[in-house]
């Protein structure tokens, strides 16, 4: 989630911000949430057009209805009022996405217009939202926990299939799931042994005994240790492994990069030298159990003598691509492969060498001949199959599976379950040496790495508090009789 600012702004608050991506579009679309939203779209909208009136009374909230928009001049004057054609939302608290009465407008998307209507909106008594803050009323108004919330930039910020099915994961609430499942099970447990500490002198409470204590707790930890094996790391998601075309120019690496996406990404031309940039492509392949792993494909500036500063700059960055690549493809149409020792690769990174052009021959060599892995034509098809496959063997183990269901954990939530399954673990070993006892002895010192361990479990979601434990006491026992 968005980092806030250092003065927490008022939630009583009407704010404003464009929601759509920056630049220029279709539409554009501005948000508006807050106590005065029927107020402000009222003074808004250009009557009779519609009226706040029909607004109210729509049958179905965030249904797109027509309506046009009043904008006076830049100097305030009424006799230049511009009127926008536009479509608007409502959605009506508690049931929206903050929890409050909220206002979506569609209208063109030039940036200007969007700056204006903005500035229009504030005028009227909004002001402009903080980075995140639509989403921080939401987890306020209980609809997300903090990990949807996370998710919700995660999938903002994802830029391969890899991040957005993590983010996605994030945002269905799966880990605040888990960890409130889990939480509910431990705060029962220290509701147990707190109720040891305060209400021994009550008949009806019974303290629990330390075997069957270390028993659940024990449970409790294997949960964690399954959740935390089964996971994988948010860094390994956003690590997605390069995969580079490296060789001589004019040998075919952008007819092959065309080719292998599917696409038309890269320009393609007779004349050498075409390529001056680094090129990438998000690339999905295929492992042998039918699983999906993306990579990303690098499309490089020929590699020979610099004829000028140009080429030597291009060549400069294809050379720190091939130094950070997972895997490197060099591409050749000779017709025995040429010494790649010109290609400087780091150590352990494998080499796919690749005859191109094998269309043009009289003799279309097979994989493996001249010192080839796999001969392949990117104008006919032939060997790009092969060539995936390859690819897929050398780098499926640093790839992430996107067909998978385990959850991305970020360093924060990591953090926060080793911290309790480390807590647990702790409780645990002070419980062992009690085996066999009616009580439990150190029973505030356990109680206490306990609650640890519970509040590195809400911090995840964000909602537990020292009162829940408390509740669940006189849930659980009949105390206050």
């Amino acid at each position: 989630m968005p980092a806030r600012c250092n003065a927490v702004p008022s939630h009583e608050d009407t704010i404003v911000a464009v929601s759509s991506p920056p630049g220029r579009s279709a539409r554009g679309l501005i948000r508006v949430s807050g106590p005065d939203v029927m107020a402000i779209l009222g003074a808004l909208l250009d009557a009779p057009s519609s009226t706040v009136e029909q607004l109210q009374a729509w049958p179905a909230p965030g249904r797109l209805v027509p309506c046009r928009v009043a904008m006076p001049s830049a100097d305030g004057s009424q006799d230049n009022v511009l009127v926008l054609p536009a479509m608007v939302a409502m959605f009506f608290g508690p049931k929206s996405y903050t929890g409050q009465d909220t206002f979506e407008l569609q209208c063109p998307g030039n940036p200007a217009l969007l700056d204006r209507l903005i500035r229009r909106v504030v005028e009227l008594g909004a002001r402009l939202a903080e980075p995140g803050e639509f989403t921080f009323r939401a987890f306020l108004a209980g609809k997300l926990d903090l990990t949807q919330a996370e998710g919700v930039a995660a999938t903002i910020a994802a830029t391969n299939d890899n991040q957005l099915q993590a983010a996605a994961m994030l945002r269905q609430g799966q880990l605040g799931r888990f960890a409130d499942g889990l939480s509910n099970l431990l705060a029962d447990q220290l509701a147990l042994v707190e109720a040891g500490i305060d209400f021994t002198d009550q008949d009806d409470v019974v303290p629990v005994g330390p075997d069957a204590l270390r028993s659940e707790l024990e449970a409790l930890t294997g949960r964690l240790d399954d959740l935390l094996a089964h996971s994988r790391s948010w860094g390994v998601v956003e690590a997605v492994p390069l995969v580079v075309l490296a060789g001589a120019p004019s040998t075919g690496k952008s007819t092959l990069f065309n080719a292998l996406l599917g696409k038309q990404r890269a320009v393609t031309a007779a004349c050498a030298h075409t390529t001056r940039d680094v090129l990438t492509e998000p690339l999905t392949l295929e492992t042998p159990d039918g699983q999906r792993c993306e990579v990303m494909l690098a499309d490089l500036a020929g590699l020979d003598a610099p004829e000028n500063l140009l080429s030597e700059q291009a060549q400069t960055q294809a050379r720190q691509a091939i130094r950070q690549a997972d895997a490197v493809v060099c591409v050749s149409d000779q017709e025995q492969c040429p010494d790649p020792s010109g290609i400087q690769t780091p150590p352990g990174v494998p080499m796919i060498r690749v005859r191109s052009k094998a269309d043009l021959v009289a003799r279309n060599q097979d994989a493996g001949s001249g010192g080839y892995d796999v001969a392949l034509s990117a104008v006919t098809g032939q060997g790009l199959e092969s060539l995936r496959k390859l690819i897929t063997q050398q780098v499926a183990r640093r790839g992430v599976n996107t067909s998978g269901e385990m959850l991305a954990l970020q360093p924060r939530h990591e953090a926060a379950l080793r911290g309790a399954r480390e807590h647990l673990a702790t409780a645990c070993q002070l419980l062992v040496a009690q085996q066999g006892r009616r009580s439990i002895r150190q029973v505030e010192l356990i109680a206490a790495v306990l609650r640890q361990g519970l509040d590195a479990l809400g911090s995840l979601a964000g909602r537990l508090t020292p009162e829940d434990v408390l509740g669940r006491v006189f849930a659980t026992f009949c105390i206050g009789k």
